[in-house]
């Protein structure tokens, strides 16, 4: 059992400042879908955004140094392909050497959606297929055996429900209609986890603002 861990209100002005300034561009956020857009949440809204940037190029400034500039220098050339690559990017704010910038995008967007589909698309289809023709083990309860069935139907409904080659009439039209209540209930099972995401958020900012007023521990 893991114990909660409870840290004592800082007693260092500048840390104490800090919470407050937090608080108070949480405030100044959450004050846009409460009244309506005003300058306590433009200020804020920069705030962040120029904080964010900040953070980002600094970041990104140390990764590169870390991933490509020292092993280019500690021997390894072949990184002086990326460093290239990357310097061609900025061609894109030249207007016109505009199209040098294309190849090292097309590289990257290539790349990406080549691990993209051999990391996602793939494995969650196997995956899918796997645990739709896969029977509960003997000895499997009931329920076991209806998740199984649920299972199994809903995929191939709503898979029925894509197929564009044919018009869903005649036996084909109850398995797509089928399908359709099937794709419903997931986005709607996905819609009601994100409304359960934002409550939780909202909570954690209640409790952030009980634990600046020192009501609750830190």
């Amino acid at each position: 059992m893991i114990a909660n861990i409870t840290i004592p209100y800082p007693t260092d002005p500048l840390a104490i400042l800090g919470l407050w300034v937090a608080l108070a561009l949480m405030l100044a956020i959450y004050s846009y879908p409460l009244w309506k857009e005003n300058p306590a949440y433009r200020f804020a809204e920069h705030t962040f955004v120029a904080a964010s940037l900040a953070i980002g190029l600094i970041v990104n400034i140390d990764s590169l140094r870390k991933t490509a500039w020292n092993p280019l220098v500690g021997g390894q050339y072949v990184m002086i392909v990326p460093l290239i690559l990357g310097l061609l990017m900025y061609f894109l704010l030249v207007p016109s050497m505009r199209w040098v910038s294309r190849y090292p995008i097309a590289i990257i967007v290539g790349s990406a959606m080549g691990l993209g589909i051999a990391s996602t698309p793939l494995p969650s289809i196997v995956n899918q297929v796997i645990s739709t023709l896969t029977v509960p083990k003997p000895g499997a309860s009931s329920l076991d055996w209806f998740g199984f069935g649920f299972i199994a139907v809903g995929s191939i409904a709503s898979t029925m429900y894509f197929l564009l080659t044919y018009e869903h009439k005649g036996p084909l039209k109850p398995v797509t209609q089928l399908g359709r209540y099937f794709i419903m209930l997931g986005l709607g099972a996905y819609f009601g986890n994100t409304v359960l995401f934002r409550f939780s958020m909202l909570a954690e900012r209640a409790k952030f603002i009980l634990q600046v007023l020192g009501l609750v521990p830190l």
